[in-house]
C-alpha cells in the first residue's frame, strides 16, 4: 500500500493536490485499485490514474450524463482511508 497526503488550504478543492502528488510515485508491484473520494472523480484526475496502472474505484457524482460502473464493495473500504487519517 503506498500512503502518502499533502495539505493544502481550507478554501482549495482536494482535486488539483490530488493531481500533483499523484504524479510524485509509482504503481506498486500488485497495487491494482485507487479508491478515490467523489471529490476526485473528475475526468483529468481518473485519466491519470489510470496512466499510471490503476483502476480507479469511485463513484459517479448523482448529475453524470455518462455514470461508470465501480466496485461498490470495494469502494466501501475507503472508509478505512478516513480512519486511518482521523486517528
Amino acid at each position: 500500500m503506498v500512503t502518502a497526503f499533502s495539505l493544502s488550504g481550507g478554501n482549495a478543492h482536494d482535486a488539483p493536490e490530488g493531481e500533483q502528488l499523484l504524479d510524485t510515485f509509482e504503481r506498486l508491484e500488485g497495487q491494482l485499485y485507487m479508491l478515490m473520494d467523489r471529490a476526485y472523480e473528475g475526468e483529468k484526475m481518473r485519466a491519470k490514474v489510470m496512466e499510471k496502472g490503476y483502476i480507479p474505484v469511485v463513484p459517479p457524482k448523482k448529475n453524470r450524463k455518462n455514470p461508470w460502473d465501480y466496485d461498490k464493495e470495494l469502494y466501501k473500504q475507503r472508509n478505512e482511508i478516513e480512519r486511518f487519517f482521523c486517528g
